[in-house]
């Protein structure tokens, strides 16, 4: 029933009939399976699972070094919104939760957030992301070497886009480009960060309850999104087909460019946070550098 359920966009009324169970029973029963797989295989299955230096191979193929990953942020619709707190409501009077993701060269997500308020920005939910802070201390891939490009350290990356803010070790397109190596270096960041759309629309397109306002409150969808994505890993390492043709969900390069950074409030951590944006700039100054100077050469 669970699997049905959530590869559907059946309400519990229309589960039950095809069981032949009532619509409590069907209600509980989905929500026992989501709550077990995420509680047993969650952290089983939702993981860096290559070594890093083959995802870091895959995604020089498409174009960019020293890479492990892509991060985006996915909003999932809930269908009770007077049930939510307000800071959940947005201007549609719907009651969105924030997925944040980081998959890999294969559209596997290896680090997930789930539940934030759906009127926060991208940059606000990604700096309360439980993974961001050790990304930041460096000890999230700790045995990885370093490249060095001009001089300039540069530690694995995870590629954005426009609406995050800089870090050492997280980059994001020139928003806008100025000159030739800027707009060259947006392209290849566009190019290699779609894997991360065409993981959220494989995984909507799997587990199509994703796709409408779930009938559930708000407290109930991090189980159920979690389930989604153990069940989108487990596909994707099975390589199975995707059921519609929704996987080139990629973002475009002009919707990167027009992404507009949110301005960060001041607080006692702007310390860090400037010398983050630092060093998010010179890394993106050598890559892009670096990138521009080794392209391939036009007869």
């Amino acid at each position: 029933m669970a699997i049905w359920y959530l590869a559907s966009p059946n309400s519990f009324r229309e589960l039950r009939q095809p069981f032949g169970v009532g619509t409590t029973m069907a209600f509980e029963a989905v929500h026992e399976f989501c709550n077990t797989v995420r509680d047993i295989l969650f952290k089983r299955v939702v993981r860096f699972a290559d070594p890093v230096g083959k995802v870091m191979r895959g995604l020089a193929n498409l174009g960019f070094p020293q890479c492990v990953g892509a991060i985006d942020g996915c909003h999932i619709q809930v269908q009770n919104p007077l049930d939510a707190p307000t800071d959940y409501i947005n201007r549609k009077k719907v009651a969105p939760i924030v997925l944040m993701a980081v998959c890999d060269d294969k559209g596997r997500f290896f680090e997930v957030d789930i539940g934030h308020p759906g009127r926060s920005h991208d940059a606000h939910v990604f700096r309360g992301c439980h993974f961001t802070q050790p990304m930041d201390r460096g000890v999230f891939f700790p045995v990885t070497p370093v490249m060095s490009v001009h001089g300039v350290a540069i530690p694995p990356l995870i590629l954005a886009d426009g609406a995050f803010r800089l870090r050492r070790w997280l980059v994001k397109p020139y928003v806008p480009p100025h000159n030739a190596i800027e707009r060259f270096f947006n392209r290849k960041i566009c190019r290699a960060r779609c894997v991360v759309e065409q993981a959220f629309g494989r995984l909507k397109s799997r587990w199509r309850c994703l796709r409408y306002k779930l009938p559930i409150r708000v407290e109930r969808v991090n189980a159920l999104v979690a389930t989604c994505i153990v069940l989108h890993n487990l596909c994707e390492a099975e390589e199975h087909d995707v059921p519609e043709n929704e996987s080139r969900a990629g973002a475009l390069l002009t919707q990167m460019e027009e992404q507009q950074p949110v301005i960060i409030a001041q607080d006692e951590g702007c310390h860090a946070e400037e010398c983050n944006l630092a060093q998010g700039k010179a890394v993106r100054v050598a890559l892009a550098t670096f990138l521009y100077c080794n392209r391939p050469r036009q007869n």
